[in-house]
């Protein structure tokens, strides 16, 4: 299991089967609060005197949020009880991506995508995945995340190149601090995919 950031309100949330409407998630607040965390390591390769621009990832509504989703079948969305990120998951995921790229010393500078700042090349993450599924009432979900990415050359807005990223992380129990380290190793997986092709496609 890697090391993950908790910031808890209570320490554990238990969960019966994912069939249990009365444990899905309703309007108060949630009671417990999980982060994730950004890579330690990235494969080796040269120091690029470039800077990068990670726009904010787009996600559909059912994902961008603060509460932790699960499905059940390809139709609907649903969200863990009492529980959510400390922030929205786009928000979260963009953070991440900057703190791990930042922490590889791979480019010149890193940084979010602002009107303020030019770069040379930006980096759009669309989120298309980032739930636990339990489709085929599975009693323990499998986390799922993929990612579509387009690098754009910032100078002509050409398009440098597109690449798609999934991974998946069956948590070793279903309950919610197991399956946040799930989502968090899967994560983990996922970004090194993300800024392993970047740098490669920048260079």
């Amino acid at each position: 299991m890697t090391s993950m950031t908790r910031r808890m309100v209570i320490a554990t949330l238990a969960l019966a089967p994912a069939g249990c409407s009365g444990l899905l998630g309703g309007d108060g607040p949630p009671t417990a609060l999980y982060s994730l965390t950004a890579l330690g390591d990235l494969p080796g390769g040269p120091r690029l005197n470039l800077e990068i621009l990670i726009d904010k990832p787009s996600a559909t509504d059912a994902l961008d949020t603060r509460r932790i989703a699960l499905r059940r079948n390809q139709l609907s969305f649903n969200y863990y009880a009492d529980s959510a990120w400390t922030d929205p998951a786009p928000a979260m995921i963009q953070a991440l991506l900057v703190e791990s790229l930042q922490r590889s010393g791979r480019v010149k500078a890193v940084s979010r995508n602002t009107l303020a700042i030019q770069g040379d090349y930006e980096l759009r993450v669309d989120v298309r995945h980032f739930e636990a599924d339990y489709e085929g009432n599975a009693d323990i979900p499998t986390v799922r995340i993929e990612f579509g990415l387009i690098l754009v050359h910032v100078a002509d807005r050409a398009v440098a190149g597109t690449h798609a990223v999934t991974a998946s992380v069956r948590p070793g129990a279903n309950d919610v601090p197991s399956v946040v380290s799930a989502f968090d190793r899967a994560l983990h997986d996922a970004m090194r995919d993300t800024l392993t092709w970047t740098l490669q496609t920048a260079r």
